[in-house]
């Protein structure tokens, strides 16, 4: 949801730019490079490039927490991080500086990607949905070949996954429309909601392990 939520505030308040939608990105890139548009060609390049710092930064956060010794998943920690990032997003107004906070935005949603790669062990994209929509065709297949609970299973999760995309993007863009570049502050929430979950579970496991023990 937290993807199609963040590319219709995008859509809706930095210039109808969706901030993850790199494959058209590419696509972009390589048509403003044929034609001899450099200054179009840098616009589609950078929030590629800022993905991918985002994905680095991500497994520089994953090996710094874990050899500072830390207890807990770090994706916690990560989470709070991210939230203050797109908290911060919020005080910039709509209209402006819209390159550099759709840039901005980029990194965020390359380092979310690292974040979560499973639901229900099941292998999964949580910000772009093309990978997902041909594991939804798959898995149907999967499920009408075999008709056992498992393979349904797997299909139900990629279904829902794929158009949480779409029930994130509803909500993101009347929010948007109601709260501007504050919308994302929800969004924000959101993610900080979800580490203080992480840890509450995190704290519960603790509990029943040492009762156990």
């Amino acid at each position: 949801m937290i993807g199609g939520y963040m590319n219709a505030y995008t859509y809706m308040t930095r210039d109808g730019i969706l901030a993850n939608m790199h494959t058209a990105n590419m696509s972009h890139l390589g048509i403003s490079l044929a034609l001899g548009d450099w200054a179009g060609a840098l616009l589609y390049f950078l929030p590629v490039l800022a993905c991918i710092s985002g994905a680095v930064f991500s497994q520089w956060l994953k090996k710094l927490v874990s050899t500072a010794g830390k207890k807990g998943d770090w994706r916690k920690k990560a989470l709070v991080l991210e939230a203050a990032m797109l908290f911060a997003v919020g005080f910039v107004p709509a209209g402006t500086a819209n390159i550099a906070v759709t840039v901005f935005i980029s990194f965020v949603m390359g380092f979310q990607l690292c974040l979560f790669r499973t639901c229900m062990g099941v292998a999964h994209n949580t910000t772009i949905c093309t990978g997902n929509i041909r594991n939804v065709g798959q898995k149907l297949y999967g499920f009408l070949t075999t008709r056992d609970s498992r393979s349904f299973k797997t299909f139900f999760i990629f279904f829902i996954l794929t158009f949480s995309f779409m029930i994130g993007a509803v909500p993101g863009t009347l929010i948007s429309i109601w709260l501007s570049e504050r919308a994302v502050w929800v969004c924000s929430t959101a993610l900080l909601l979800q580490a203080m979950w992480m840890g509450s579970w995190e704290k519960r496991k603790s509990s029943v392990q040492n009762l156990n023990f």
